[in-house]
Formats: structure tokens, C-alpha cells, sequence
């Protein structure tokens, strides 16, 4: 049965020690989980977590990558730097990079790119705002960002893309997408895979839910039947309550075919 993936972004929070500490409570709590945990660090605690969380089943991972191999970019990482201190995957597209640092979906393909080039499991986020709600344009969007974000991506490297549907306004807001709108969009996404590649090919993508996820809703979520998983951004900055969300993950359940 395919596990399902509970991932934590840190986003810019805990320092390294903060950050290792986490590790071995977290470890602890969730010994007998077989969900697949992913903990996106920031990028001056990546090679620690890694060493940290070696006898783990945990993928430690990235939060943004630059879109180029190298060069005069002050403060950026590439690819191969997260790669070569042991992160096996990386955020790409987060709606605050979206946001704040001007990210278009020309951009995060390239970024795709040069994550898989480097052997990265791209996370690669997208997700509707509260405009394009409200001006039933949330379909739209979803098919623009996976077009364009997925482009020159070849069908066999989308077995290390897990997509993250993130709808904006759920984001740090407290409000969580319903069971309803959760489902439809994430049916919509699979069926926009399905034109774009195949419906066998689309059937295997892993496609998980982020927005307000914490460890009192993750198990209504859990309950939906096309949810590969989760991303959660504050409620994963606590050890415990991180571990009720992975827990509300296991036992694995094979998603249901339609």
C-alpha cells in the first residue's frame, strides 16, 4: 500500500540546536508511524537534520532552491548545495515565495528543473487566492500552474513530484478548505495530469493538502479518499502535535480508484 506523506515546513523558524532537538522528540513520538515524514528545514540546518535524522525514516528537505547552477547571486543556494548536504527534496512554488518574492510559474519550472536535474523529490506547491475563489476561477489557475510549472517535465520524472495543493486564502489563516472543495480541486489536478500525460501515469502522482492543517482537523482530512497526505506549516513547529498529525496518517490506506 503507498504511504502517505505528512511534511512539515519550518518556513524561517528554529536554529540548528532547535532544530536537532526537534529531530530526536519527534522520532520518539512517532517510532511506529510508517507514514513518510518530510521535514523541510532552513537551509543553515539541512546537513545537521540530515546527520540528525539518519536513523529515521524522515526526508529531510529543502524550502527553495535557485533557478540557476551557479553563479553571482549573493545569499542564493542551487540545487546541487542541497543535494550534495543530503536533502532528498525540496519546496518549489510555495505560495509565499509566490507572493513575497514575485515567483511566476516560468520561474518554478525552471527551479523544477534543476531539482530533478540534481536528483531532488520536487514538492512543488500551487494553489488558488481568495480573488480567484471568490471569481470561480480556482480551476483556472490550478490548470495555468501545472502547465506551465510542469513544462519539458517528462512522464517518468513525475514520480518524484509530489504536488501540494495549497489554496492561498487557507494559508496561516485558521480557515481549512472543506472536505468538499479540498476533493474537487484535487480531482481536478489529477484530471488536468490525466490531459497533460495519461491517466495511469496521473492515478500515481501524489498530490497532498496544505492550508490551516493542524493536529485537531488532520483527521476529518485524513478521512478524505483522494488526500495523498499533507503539508503543514505552524502546527509542524511543535514536536507533539506534529506527531497526532502523522499518527492521524497510519495505518496507510490505499487510495480509492475511481
Amino acid at each position: 500500500m503507498p504511504k502517505k506523506y505528512v511534511m512539515a515546513n519550518f518556513k524561517m523558524n528554529k536554529t540548528n540546536d532547535e532544530v536537532c532537538d526537534y529531530l530526536d522528540k519527534l522520532s520518539s513520538l512517532t517510532d511506529k508511524c510508517d507514514c513518510q515524514v518530510v521535514i523541510a528545514v532552513p537551509s543553515v540546518s539541512i546537513y545537521s537534520a540530515v546527520n540528525k535524522a539518519s536513523d529515521t525514516n524522515f526526508i529531510i528537505a529543502g524550502q527553495n532552491i535557485n533557478e540557476n547552477a551557479y553563479g553571482s547571486f549573493t545569499g542564493e543556494i542551487n540545487a546541487e548545495m542541497v543535494s550534495n548536504v543530503g536533502a532528498k527534496a525540496v519546496l518549489i512554488g510555495h505560495s509565499e515565495r509566490r507572493n513575497q518574492f514575485k515567483e511566476d510559474d516560468v520561474l518554478v519550472n525552471k527551479k523544477i528543473l534543476k531539482a530533478l536535474k540534481s536528483g531532488l523529490i520536487c514538492i512543488f506547491c500551487l494553489g488558488e487566492t481568495l480573488f480567484d475563489k471568490k471569481n470561480n476561477l480556482t480551476e483556472q489557475v490550478l490548470s495555468s500552474q501545472l502547465t506551465k510549472g510542469l513544462n519539458s517535465i517528462y512522464a517518468n520524472e513525475l514520480n518524484h513530484i509530489v504536488i501540494a495543493y495549497e489554496p492561498v486564502w487557507a494559508i496561516g489563516t485558521g480557515v481549512v478548505a472543506t472536505e468538499k472543495e479540498i476533493s474537487q480541486s484535487i480531482d481536478f489536478i489529477r484530471k488536468k495530469l490525466t490531459d497533460l500525460y495519461d491517466e495511469k501515469i496521473a492515478s500515481e502522482v501524489t498530490i497532498v493538502y496544505g492550508g490551516s492543517v493542524n493536529e485537531v482537523n488532520c483527521k476529518e482530512i485524513a478521512k478524505i479518499k483522494n488526500v495523498d497526505g499533507v503539508l503543514v506549516g505552524g502546527a509542524s513547529l511543535i514536536p507533539e502535535k506534529f506527531a497526532k498529525i502523522c499518527k492521524a496518517f497510519c495505518p496507510c490506506k490505499t487510495r480509492k480508484k475511481e
